[in-house]
């Protein structure tokens, strides 16, 4: 079991920065200037990320929050009647593509688990949709809501994140999802996939 990361991992920024951070560019984001070969938060906008462009960059929750990256596994805290383990079990986090959605302009990404070597059968998933910008950020533009899910996958084993896009213009998406075994202790994975789509939020 893990700490939700998405929508946990600002808390603490939150507090230190108060609302000054809401004033110009997202609080919390890394300071990007004309010589790093990106825009600065201010005057970021979505586009194609170029490669290499993962080198250093950031990810921002829906509030503009810096998300801190997964440092490990972290202890069970799954309480009595957990499974004792000495180490973590690896389940394998499913994640699909981002994509254009067939009923609509909207940008959609699913989420579910298989065992992988984890030995219970129900796992919290959920899955998130990031869209790049031109100061080397990935943003949040959209959560599944959390499910207790079988393993193995299929339309009623997963979770959905969407978005209706604002235009066509091309650009760059990562789905990540999160998997936490009930009841075991499981590594702390954020796997993604990565596309460029005809959808642009703003």
């Amino acid at each position: 079991m893990k700490t939700n990361r998405f929508f946990l991992a600002g808390a603490a920024l939150v507090l230190a920065v108060g609302t000054a951070g809401m004033a110009g560019g997202p609080a919390g984001a890394a300071a990007s200037s004309p010589s790093d070969g990106f825009a600065s938060p201010e005057e970021a906008v979505p586009g194609v990320a170029p490669p290499g462009a993962g080198d250093g960059a950031v990810y921002l929750d829906g509030e503009g929050r810096e998300i801190a990256m997964p440092e490990g596994p972290e202890p069970s805290d799954a309480g009595e009647g957990a499974q004792a383990q000495r180490f973590p079990c690896t389940p394998v986090s499913g994640r699909d593509y981002p994509h254009r959605s067939s009923t609509g302009i909207v940008i959609s990404g699913h989420g579910w688990w298989k065992k992988g070597d984890c030995s219970n059968d129900r796992a919290d998933v959920y899955n998130c949709l990031y869209e790049w910008y031109t100061d080397n950020s990935w943003r949040q533009k959209a959560c599944s809501p959390t499910k207790r899910l079988k393993p193995g996958g299929g339309s009623a084993n997963r979770t959905v994140a969407r978005h209706d896009c604002d235009n066509t213009a091309r650009t760059s998406w990562r789905n990540h999802v999160d998997v936490d075994v009930v009841g075991e202790w499981d590594t702390g994975e954020w796997p993604y996939r990565q596309a460029d789509e005809d959808c642009r939020v703003f």
